[in-house]
């Protein structure tokens, strides 16, 4: 399969704990998180190859690469902080993603994943992007069109 017939994937972190006593960026996956993601992941590989994923560096978003990772059969996940949830991320997570291209994935957060995505579809998504949630865009020039979403436990929706 050719790098074009590739999507790009904009994927959030699974359901992560509310607190964490070192702060917000340790959150790690609930088990509930990680077992229901690792299930999902399985079923993005089913859907799409990849030759990549990048992730936020906030231990929710890694984790749930790493599960992608492993999914995929991919052996390096690397961490960017264009994903990191402050801020302007929308804008910075969109460069990231057209600066990359496709056969990735990006994981990061809400809301700027989902902002970056309506922002490249020119509209909002059809759903919400929820925990674990993966939406594949299919890029035309400096434009994106909706291939897919898969959430954990739903079925897949298409345009």
């Amino acid at each position: 399969m050719a790098d074009q017939d590739l999507p790009l994937l904009f994927v959030r972190h699974a359901v992560a704990e509310d607190s964490h006593v070192l702060g917000d960026e340790a959150r790690a996956l609930t088990s509930q998180g990680r077992a229901a993601f690792r299930q999902h992941a399985r079923k993005i590989a089913r859907l799409t190859p990849l030759m990549g994923i990048i992730t936020s560096p906030l231990v929710r978003a890694v984790q749930t690469a790493e599960l992608l990772a492993e999914a995929l059969c991919l052996s390096h996940v690397e961490v960017h902080p264009a994903l990191i949830p402050m801020k302007g991320a929308a804008r910075r997570v969109l460069r990231l993603a057209r600066d990359v291209g496709p056969g990735w994935a990006l994981v990061g957060h809400n809301p700027s994943l989902e902002r970056a995505a309506a922002h490249a579809l020119g509209q909002a998504l059809p759903d919400k992007l929820r925990k674990g949630c993966a939406i594949a865009l299919r890029p035309e020039g400096r434009d994106f069109t909706l291939q897919w979403m898969a959430a954990p436990g739903r079925s897949l929706r298409r345009p």
